[in-house]
């Protein structure tokens, strides 16, 4: 069956050359080709389809013969999570990716009418890029042994969000190829006036789908890694967000282009960074550059230069076209005057075009570095520093925009006036409550006030005349969103407290119980009883220990209120088994003294054994003792669901050393030292290390940023209901002009 699925890909890249090569003479004047280059991009459509099709069966059937089923599926996984699989590695996700991109060439072909042939031609190269890769590195690669099991999917990755979360981020990336196509053939053809009315929807739906994704993928953080955030700047995190921003500085500079033709060069321009930053965000994420920088990483699977070919293959087409007809594309003035409408919505779509090029910056830093000896990533006050002047910028933006007409003037004095008195209000209740002095926050919030009192004053009366406006609803939502976000990471309480078992421990005005310990199939829950007044609950810490090898994986709990989440994270773990053990626990690079030995871990090593269902990791460590060292490496072995830990001695036997857990969101192993010398633990009880923390007002950024992106349908809806009001209004013009005169 594996083979049924690399005869498709064949068969899809094959047709899909045809395709490009027809629609290419078809673009060239040859208009009796269409059909035939239609009917060939059906066939690899449908080839793509069937080469899904093909993968799906074979997770299902858990056909451990395939590499791909074997190293991402178990026979295990409920049904959800082994759908899921599908789009778990990298190959799977690539099929899927030119998947989406070809169902939507099969829209395109229908509804691109004059700009079909060069679209075409633009998504053709694309799906045949990727489907180089595949070829490449198939996902129905056949294992030269047979398996009888699979190594499962990552724990961390079993969640509800894994089954919607990679799909729809997926048909964001697609979405953003077809503006490329429109963007790519105005250029060549000329067409500068009318391929942005062409491509909005399609930006639109790109801006929707990919903005959707990004929330989902924060909460699934959130709820999940217990770090206690939903956004960690992390690399590929990023490379998610910048196409995103600079999708939203696409939107509005569609919409200027449209209200006022303006922005033509820059919009043309933005269409292709768009599109560009997807194809290098996926570079980054998949040629192992960030192994050592972002948990999210894939591994380089020795597809990089394919992955480079595209990267500049794309940005080469797109810069060519650009700087040729530089020249020749005139637009008219953007804005009358300064104080306009349509110079705050310009000034706003350069500062998203700069966060978004700050945070491509702070995100290429491993790649940039890697030039000098010690490649490195930016921390977190770089993009604290960078992106919170930008919000700030674009808060202010949107809180004068509602206020001005679009070419010269104030049309809302007033409002001008109360949003202003609401901010200095703002500023002086946090100031004089003692909340916060920090001048960044004074302004974001104050911004925020008064954005959220103009635009929410234009929603509701729109509303009450009957001319709702998303766009203005959006920006309510995106406030919202951000005083959410900020007062969540910025005035959160935090505390790491240890929990004897059975023994109640007081932090941050709770009482909490460590109670109980109980054995899943997977490994093992802690339960902790909390208690703060008339309210108390349990909260359930999950530890899970994946066949993989990756060390321990552990769940957070999170309490919601209305007002505040409590969140609950696990650290760590202690179980005293015995009077002649010491517990260490040490980061890479750490040593630590167990009576006259040093004893100091430096890295993991991974392993798999032959040809049985095996794999491991080791420790690796050097014990130093009488002037003299030793290498020793305990491990941990994987068979089947059974994690069994093998102790390395030293010292002629004298000690053995034993892994009692590993702590991967750190980096760092916990050890148990056997011998006459150890250390006895000071209690026999369990111990469980937890962080609680409160996090005010995050509930309004999941309420903030539902809001933009129902915004952002709503807008499409209202759009396609003019659409077909203008529609219905043209037959009836052209029904009444027929009509006999009497």
């Amino acid at each position: 069956m594996a083979y049924l699925g690399d005869f498709f890909l064949y068969a899809a890249t094959a047709c899909a050359l045809l395709s490009l090569i027809v629609y290419a003479l078809a673009w060239r004047g040859k208009q009796e080709l269409f059909g035939r280059a239609r009917r060939f991009f059906v066939v690899t459509s449908t080839s793509l389809t069937l080469a899904l099709a093909v993968l799906l069966y074979l997770i299902l059937t858990h056909d451990f013969s395939v590499a791909y089923v074997h190293a991402y599926s178990s026979t295990d996984l409920p049904l959800g999570y082994l759908i899921a699989t599908l789009w778990a590695g990298q190959e799977g996700t690539f099929l899927l990716w030119i998947f989406y991109v070809s169902v939507m060439g099969l829209l395109l072909i229908r509804a691109a009418g004059k700009f079909e042939a060069g679209a075409m031609v633009v998504v053709n190269l694309f799906v045949l890029s990727i489907l180089s890769i595949l070829i490449k590195k198939s996902p129905f690669e056949v294992l030269p042994v047979f398996r009888a099991e699979g190594a499962g999917l990552n724990p961390l990755l079993q969640d509800f969000w894994m089954t919607i979360h990679p799909p729809i981020m997926f048909v964001g990336f697609a979405g953003t190829v077809i503006p490329f196509c429109f963007a790519i053939t105005a250029l060549a053809e000329r067409k500068y006036d009318t391929w942005a009315e062409a491509a909005r929807k399609w930006t639109m739906f790109a801006w929707l789908a990919l903005g959707v994704s990004l929330v989902m993928g924060g909460y699934w953080a959130y709820k999940t890694l217990g770090w206690g955030g939903f956004w960690a700047w992390d690399p590929v995190e990023n490379s998610s967000f910048i196409p995103w921003i600079f999708l939203t500085a696409q939107v509005h500079s569609l919409f200027i282009k449209r209200q006022r033709r303006g922005m033509m060069r820059f919009s043309l321009f933005v269409v292709c960074l768009s599109f560009w930053s997807v194809l290098y965000g996926t570079f980054l994420t998949r040629s192992g550059v960030l192994g050592d920088f972002s948990v999210h990483s894939f591994v380089d699977l020795g597809i990089n230069g394919f992955l480079i070919a595209g990267l500049f293959g794309f940005i080469g087409l797109g810069s060519f076209l650009l700087i040729l007809r530089w020249s020749d594309i005139r637009p008219e003035p953007s804005y009358a005057t300064v104080n306009s409408r349509s110079y705050l919505v310009t000034l706003g779509i350069v500062i998203l075009f700069l966060g978004g090029v700050l945070t491509l910056l702070g995100t290429s830093a491993p790649l940039l570095t890697r030039l000098t000896d010690k490649p490195s990533n930016v921390g977190l006050p770089y993009y604290f520093a960078t992106m919170t002047p930008i919000a700030i910028s674009v808060l202010t933006l949107l809180a004068l925009f509602p206020s001005f007409r679009w070419n010269h003037g104030i049309s809302r004095p007033r409002l001008i006036i109360v949003g202003a008195s609401v901010a200095a209000l703002t500023v002086i209740v946090l100031l004089l409550s003692g909340i916060t002095s920090n001048v960044m926050y004074l302004a974001l919030f104050g911004a925020a006030s008064w954005a959220i009192v103009s635009n929410g004053y234009v929603v509701i009366s729109s509303l009450r005349t009957n001319t709702f406006q998303p766009g203005y609803l959006a920006h309510v939502g995106l406030a919202v969103g951000l005083v959410g976000a900020a007062t969540s990471n910025g005035f959160e309480r935090k505390q790491t407290v240890t929990l004897p078992r059975g023994q109640d421990i007081q932090a941050m005005g709770y009482t909490l119980t460590f109670a109980d310990m109980i054995e899943t199939a997977k490994g093992y829950n802690c339960h902790v009883n909390v208690v703060s007044g008339d309210r108390q609950f349990a909260a359930l810490l999950p530890h899970e220990f994946p066949r993989n090898a990756e060390g321990v994986m552990k769940k957070p709990h999170v309490e919601k209120y209305l007002t505040y989440d409590l969140y609950i994270s696990p650290v760590a773990l202690e179980q005293p088994e015995g009077t002649d053990q010491g517990a260490l626990k040490l980061l890479k690079g750490e040593s630590a003294k167990v009576d006259k030995y040093e004893i100091s871990f430096h890295d993991f090593e991974l392993s798999s054994h032959g040809q049985e269902e095996m794999s491991g990791a080791a420790a690796l460590l050097t014990i130093t003792y009488d002037g003299k060292s030793e290498d020793i490496k305990p491990s941990l072995e994987v068979t089947g669901k059974e994690v069994k830990p093998v102790a390395a001695s030293f010292d002629y036997g004298r000690g053995t050393i034993v892994i009692a857990g590993v702590r991967p969101d750190e980096g760092g192993v916990m050890l148990t030292v056997t011998g006459d010398f150890a250390v006895a633990p000071e209690t026999g009880v369990a111990a469980l290390t937890v962080e609680v923390s409160e996090k005010p007002l995050i509930n309004l950024f999941w309420l903030g940023t539902i809001t933009v992106f129902a915004s952002g349908f709503l807008s499409m809806w209202e759009r396609r209901k003019r659409k077909r009001a203008e529609l219905l209004s043209e037959v009836a013009a052209g029904e009444a002009a027929a009509q006999p005169v009497p």
